[in-house]
């Protein structure tokens, strides 16, 4: 009988240890990157794994998942399907699933300074109720954004005046740039990424509108002979790469929330620092391979603020008619006030490290998120 009572007491024990194991076991955040190894969003990917290993003690471990599983324009129903929990995605891509994500898209051109362009879109998204049900109803729950660099001209003569951009063929990435093209006498030409080359080095277009970090990720170092830098101006700041599915969200706890929200400042801080950094070292190789770096003269940089303050009707047209949006007026300004607040947050008259802009994110944008409530 003693026997007896020492095996069912040591089963007993077995079984609650186990229990104890399960409960504390690391779970897996399953995410997958539709773009090549190497790239700022991987750098950004990379950054959110440890930080968020850390903040967790090991609970939450990230595995990466490459395009192969899903690409850019799968990913979304991906995340809704829980074919895995997060994902990035390039939100301009989406516009009938997330048409009020569209209207700071559009706005584009308003890009100078893509840490606080990121910081913009980032609060712009996560404090419009419009623009959180829309990810909701898509089982979703939307973490932030990321932005690339500021698009500058890349191409094959110089494009610095009014008078040398007539006629120029450009690759266009959206909308405002096609616009912003054709008022400056150019032609915008839509061709995806992996097209760029080609076109530029056999002559189909004069040029790319793109950050220079496109120099080396899609070989144009090779081809462009000049880059002008301080236009068209512009960025693409719907990257998002930390939007999770609803239901995995909801199978967090609520320190596990907080530790998601804050690893995602930083996930997007990095991506965008990247960017950034991308900039900077290709315009370094430009040079030293010698491809002209220029800026566009005054009478030219005049001429395309001009255009670009005057799309703004078009914009209030195009996310009226086009995407539905209810009061997009009022909506636009809010951004621009937002791209206001954030240029003064982060400056660009300072060097800045992913970690002290996550800090900023953090402190005006995530902490302000009820990890009890919260997409739940």
């Amino acid at each position: 009988m003693k026997l007896k009572r020492a095996l069912f007491a040591y089963a007993a024990a077995t079984a609650l240890s186990l229990t104890v194991v399960n409960a504390h076991a690391a779970e897996t955040v399953r995410i997958v990157i539709g773009v090549g190894e190497g790239s700022a969003v991987h750098y950004g990917v990379e950054a959110f794994t440890k930080d968020l290993g850390e903040r967790t003690n090991g609970d939450l471990r990230v595995r990466v998942f490459p395009s192969s599983l899903l690409d850019l324009r799968q990913t979304f129903g991906g995340i809704r399907d829980r074919v895995v929990d997060s994902g990035y995605m390039v939100l301009n891509l989406f516009p009938g699933e997330l048409p009020e994500a569209q209207l700071p898209i559009e706005l584009a051109m308003l890009g100078r300074n893509s840490y606080a362009m990121a910081g913009a879109m980032s609060e712009y998204i996560l404090t419009c109720e419009p623009c959180i049900q829309e990810r909701l109803s898509a089982n979703m729950v939307p973490l932030g954004n990321a932005s690339t660099g500021t698009y500058a001209i890349l191409g094959t003569s110089p494009m610095t005046t009014e008078a040398e951009l007539q006629g120029k063929k450009l690759r266009a990435a959206g909308g405002a740039w096609s616009r912003w093209a054709a008022a400056m006498g150019a032609v915008g030409v839509s061709l995806s990424g992996n097209e760029i080359f080609e076109a530029v080095s056999q002559g189909t277009i004069d040029g790319a509108m793109n950050a220079p970090s496109e120099l080396t990720s899609i070989r144009l170092i090779d081809v462009a002979t000049h880059v002008t830098t301080n236009m068209p101006g512009g960025t693409v700041h719907g990257l998002d790469l930390m939007s999770v599915n609803r239901d995995f969200w909801r199978g967090l706890n609520n320190e596990q929330r907080r530790a998601y929200m804050d690893a995602a400042a930083l996930a997007n801080a990095a991506t965008t620092w990247k960017f950034a950094a991308d900039v900077a070292s290709n315009l370094k190789m430009a040079t030293e391979k010698g491809i002209t770096i220029s800026e566009a003269s005054a009478e030219a940089k005049a001429r395309s603020d001009e255009a670009i303050q005057a799309d703004l009707a078009n914009i209030i047209q195009i996310t009226t008619d086009t995407h539905k949006i209810e009061g997009a007026e009022e909506k636009i300004a809010r951004f621009q006030d937002l791209v206001t607040k954030w240029g003064g947050l982060l400056p660009l008259d300072r060097q800045w490290s992913p970690e002290e802009i996550a800090e900023v994110y953090r402190s005006e944008i995530f902490s302000k998120l009820d990890e009890t409530s919260y997409g739940l």
